[in-house]
């Protein structure tokens, strides 16, 4: 049997059949091969867990970072974030952890970016910033502007209000963007314009026209060859022409022996003017005037020139009139002519105007001093010059008496005077003088004082703002008001009315129902009986205060009012006329007391005067001067129109007459059973053009 046959017979068997068989486990390269998969399985086994770490770090940051939308202008071609551990850009925005981070950019033609910047835990965060574009250059010229060939060099250029230099400007470096550039060169308009720089190194220039600020002005005069000043510099002489700049300009023309000639100059740029054939007038000729006494007012034709000594220059050729006057002397009138550019002198001696004043003095021996001059034992009768003078009588162991006083030609005065004996206690009635209808007024020595109210004072009204005040003037205050009964003298028919059934027409009741008008004409009918000036005249329909205020008759001025109603141990400080705190005290004045309570909403019940009514004047007491009823009963009229005051603490009025006009007078004081409790005060103030049937007045004039 073959090899081959016997291989077949082992595989198939006896049988013929295939047959198995197992063979015993040897070690050689199947061992090696199972060592080798175990290595792989633990790299495997670390890469996955990289991965994983990886992931969770990716899932943490993506969890952890803020969304932050970066936006350049222009948009940068490059830009690097350093500061975190990686910053993925998402379209416009990045990925970044909060923390700070530094960025850097970088444009074709711009200036390099860099840029710290936080990131905070917003969730969305939005960053802009700006190149900036690299300077340009800047070359400017400048030509006049009707000749482009003519160059102005020298003039200064300001750019953006800061940078100043000189023209021409070459290749100046300037940032990019818009600049406003000012040229300004003497005898130029100036300049002002925007030109846009385009940056990134590129040479742009510019050339401008600037158009000239002068005008050419040919000045000529006769006489020829006089001096031309131009804002008092000497510029020539004429016939002259000149370049004057643009704007406003003072012209002189002098020669000697003819008046110097002026006027303003509007110059504009390129538009000559023409001042041709100026005739100079002659000089003036020059009076030197004096008066024996000095202090003469002078006037030649209509027009006040000054007191007296003084130089009157006066046009040649022609005859003036000249008026010289002085309080207490005649006036003269003379005619004067005077030569051109001569000088004459003219002395004037004043004849004097006098007035008697007789005296009736007790003790008869007592000495006069007449402007601190001492007259001796006084005279009974006294000649003296139509002025102001200031009198005193003394006496040993007497007080001295002090009065101001004019003399008025033709009008005899008396002054009585009884002087109180040092020590002695003054009665009320001293000062006292009486009208022509037996009306009594009081003597007021004033002083300072400040009129109003603060405004910290409960109850002050706006218009009642405070004035410093100084009256100098001595002044004759009216002691009560005037009464229904001294009005009929004037008016008739005048009738007060009544109030709710009580009559107001008694002759010995206040009168009311008085207008303005009515009020000052009473004055004027009681000065005319007595001579003294109007203190009132008619304007066509309208009554005014004469101007200026003399002597006669009037209402007090509102500071006048206050001042006497305010008084108390010298001093202005009253609130209320009976003192400083509410209610009056008893028998203070007539008030809206519990009397008028079926008559008035609003009345004082603890306090009862007795009149639902008015009161007779002087029923109450007086106040420190002696003068009745200066609160309560009526409401009374003053000399003054309406007006509000601003406060100024260095300002102080002098004798305050009011302002010049208004639409309505001043009523001062407390009206009667009209006004409610808070119009008890002092500084009440009614501004309204009132005829209600609570308004009265009472009379005053100055001592002289």
């Amino acid at each position: 049997m073959k090899d081959t046959d016997k291989k077949r017979d082992h595989i198939s068997g006896s049988d013929g059949v295939l047959e198995i068989n197992p063979i015993p486990f040897r070690s050689g390269r199947g061992q090696k091969n199972a060592k080798s998969f175990i290595r792989y399985g633990w790299l495997i086994a670390a890469a996955a867990g990289i991965v994983s770490v990886l992931l969770l770090a990716s899932v943490w940051f993506v969890f952890t970072a803020r969304q932050v939308t970066i936006r350049i202008n222009p948009e940068a071609d490059r830009i690097i974030i350093r500061g975190g551990l990686i910053a993925p850009r998402f379209g416009a925005y990045y990925l970044l952890r909060p923390g700070e981070y530094n960025l850097q950019a970088t444009e074709s033609c711009h200036q390099p970016l860099e840029k710290r910047f936080q990131v905070t835990d917003k969730k969305n965060q939005e960053l802009r910033l700006n190149m900036e574009k690299l300077p340009g250059r800047l070359s400017l010229t400048a030509h006049l502007s009707d000749q482009p060939s003519v160059k102005v060099d020298g003039a200064r250029v300001i750019i953006d209000g800061q940078e100043e230099m000189s023209m021409p400007l070459t290749g100046f470096e300037t940032r990019s963007g818009s600049r406003h550039i000012e040229i300004r060169a003497e005898n130029y308009r100036d300049l002002k314009t925007d030109v846009v720089i385009e940056g990134c190194g590129k040479l742009q220039s510019f050339d401008f026209a600037l158009i000239p600020g002068w005008s050419d002005v040919f000045i000529s005069s006769i006489p020829k060859d006089a001096s031309v000043l131009i804002n008092g510099s000497p510029v020539g002489e004429t016939p002259l022409e000149i370049e004057l700049p643009e704007g406003h300009h003072q012209l002189e023309i002098s020669a000697s022996g003819f008046k110097t000639w002026k006027t303003h100059l509007d110059i504009q740029s390129n538009e000559p003017q023409t001042l041709e054939g100026i005739h100079l007038e002659p000089a003036d000729g020059i009076m030197a005037l004096s008066t024996d006494p000095p202090g003469a007012n002078v006037t030649v034709g209509k027009t006040f020139v000054g007191q007296t000594p003084l130089e009157i220059q006066l046009s040649p050729g022609s005859q003036h009139q000249l008026h010289i006057s002085k309080a207490g002397y005649e006036p003269i009138s003379r005619k004067i002519n005077v030569s051109s550019a001569e000088s004459t002198e003219l002395r004037v001696d004043l004849k004097p105007r006098e007035g008697v004043i007789r005296f009736a003095i007790e003790p008869p021996d007592a000495s006069l001093i007449v402007d601190g001059k001492n007259w001796g034992t006084v005279p009974r009768t006294l000649k003296l010059v139509a002025v102001k003078h200031q009198l005193e009588i003394r006496k040993k162991g007497y007080k001295s008496y002090g009065i101001q006083i004019t003399p008025r030609p033709g009008f005899p005065q008396e002054l009585k005077v009884a002087l109180q004996k040092k020590g002695a206690r003054v009665s009320n009635s001293e000062g006292v003088i009486k009208a022509k209808n037996g009306y009594p007024l009081k003597l007021i020595h004033p002083g300072t004082f400040v009129m109003g109210s603060s405004r910290r004072e409960q109850g002050r009204r706006s218009n009642e703002t405070l004035r410093k005040i100084k009256l100098q003037r001595p002044f004759y205050m009216g002691i009560r008001e005037i009464t229904n009964q001294e009005f009929r003298e004037f008016l008739t028919r005048h009738s007060s009315g009544s109030f709710k059934g009580h009559s107001l027409k008694n002759n010995v009741l206040p009168v009311v129902q008085v207008t303005w008008e009515q009020a000052a004409m009473f004055c004027n009918w009681l000065s005319a009986r007595e001579s003294l000036p109007p203190a009132y005249t008619k304007k066509g329909d309208e009554v005014v205060a004469a101007n200026p205020l003399g002597i006669g008759y009037r209402l007090p001025t509102e500071a006048e009012w206050e001042y006497c109603a305010r008084l108390k141990n010298n001093e202005t400080s009253l609130r209320y006329p009976w003192g400083h705190t509410f209610p009056p005290t008893s028998q203070a004045g007539n008030y809206a007391d519990s009397s008028a309570k079926g008559l008035l909403s609003s009345y004082i019940e603890s306090y009862n005067d007795g009149y639902p009514g008015t009161a007779p004047p002087a029923k109450f007491k007086a106040n420190d001067l002696g003068l009745y009823d200066m609160g309560g009963n009526v409401a009374e009229w003053c000399h003054d129109y309406y007006s509000i005051y601003s406060y100024n603490e260095s300002k102080v009025y002098l004798d305050p007459i009011g302002p010049d006009q208004g639409k309505h007078h001043v009523v001062r004081g407390s009206g009667w059973k009209h006004d409610s409790i808070s119009t008890l005060r002092l500084t009440y103030r009614d501004y309204s053009n009132r005829k209600n049937v609570d308004v009265g007045f009472r009379i005053c004039r100055y001592l002289e």
